[in-house]
């Protein structure tokens, strides 16, 4: 008697850990981000984990989307079961917050759906210590002495760079005028402008040839140029992150990866493939030819012809030329 309960005892303990092994392995449906470390000093990365679950059967894209990093600078991403890391610079002073976060998945139907999180946030440290208030700040060069005979002549240089910024300055103004002019005559839509010069960029083979930062720095300022033309403010003087605050339109938001990207290649010596570098050529044709389409509906309604026009670009060329 004393052994049967001894046995069934030993059954509820089994079926008890298995209970609970059971219901350890099934966790909830749902996205959770993790910024590590919590807090950074500005030119130091982080590291922003997205855990995940799926419903049964679902699945991501080859290339799953985060929504909510729009304007933060991406340095690294990897991708594993369960799990996606992306590398976050910290090139900010002050708030350093992301906006609410979604990850996109398609279930066993192929309908889309959304994985959300809370926004992340972190505490940008000082690059001067915990007391910043207490740091001794040195200057970089010694105490350069008065004395120099050199100091008599100093209204003289003044007043010449004085003439020579004058001088510029009438320059660029005369030639900014004429520039007008020829744009008052005829020009062509900035997007057929925009897509002529990409391709030009491309029939030079530059990056083929190597010269990967030259390509990447005409890249990104013909599509600069192009997103000024279109919305008004002047994203070619903008960095990334000002284009990324002043974006109103959710299709505009398309063209700040390939901004990004180019950064990277420009100022962090990354080297694309070149069919990543394909792919970007791809994505920036389809924004220009999508943007374009409406640009050119708001031209017709105002009654400007869209077809049969010149560059003003090929005027200047040609009255150079014929100057010589």
């Amino acid at each position: 008697m004393k052994g049967r309960w001894v046995v069934l005892v030993c059954i509820l303990l089994c079926f008890g850990v298995a209970r609970t092994t059971i219901s350890a392995d099934i966790s909830p449906v749902g996205l959770v981000a993790t910024l590590n470390p919590p807090s950074a000093k500005v030119g130091s990365t982080v590291l922003l984990t997205f855990s995940y679950r799926l419903p049964e059967g679902a699945r991501l894209s080859p290339d799953p989307q985060i929504k909510g990093l729009e304007g933060f600078t991406i340095v690294g991403r990897q991708t594993g079961p369960g799990q996606i890391r992306v590398s976050l610079l910290v090139d900010r002073i002050g708030q350093f917050k992301s906006g609410p976060l979604s990850l996109a998945y398609f279930d066993r139907e192929g309908k889309e759906g959304l994985l959300q999180a809370d926004p992340v946030d972190l505490t940008v440290l000082s690059n001067l210590g915990e007391k910043p208030e207490e740091a001794q700040l040195k200057p970089i060069y010694g105490i350069i002495p008065t004395e120099s005979g050199l100091i008599k002549y100093l209204p003289w240089v003044i007043i010449a760079l004085i003439a020579c910024a004058a001088g510029i300055g009438l320059f660029l103004w005369i030639r900014r005028r004429r520039n007008r002019r020829a744009f008052g005559i005829s020009q062509d839509p900035p997007y057929t402008l925009a897509k002529r010069e990409i391709d030009e960029l491309e029939s030079q083979r530059l990056f083929e040839k190597g010269h990967i930062k030259e390509f990447y720095f005409r890249f990104s300022e013909i599509m600069r140029r192009y997103l000024e033309s279109l919305r008004g403010f002047p994203a070619a003087e903008y960095t990334t992150q000002e284009i990324a605050l002043s974006i109103q339109k959710q299709e505009d938001r398309q063209l700040l990866p390939l901004l990004q990207q180019a950064d990277l290649v420009k100022f962090a010596d990354l080297t694309p493939t070149p069919a990543k570098k394909d792919g970007e050529i791809k994505e920036a044709l389809s924004y220009i030819r999508e943007t374009g389409t409406a640009f050119e509906s708001v031209l017709t309604a105002k009654g400007v012809p869209t077809k049969g026009l010149r560059s003003d670009r090929f005027r200047v060329k040609k009255s150079e030329e014929v100057g010589r």
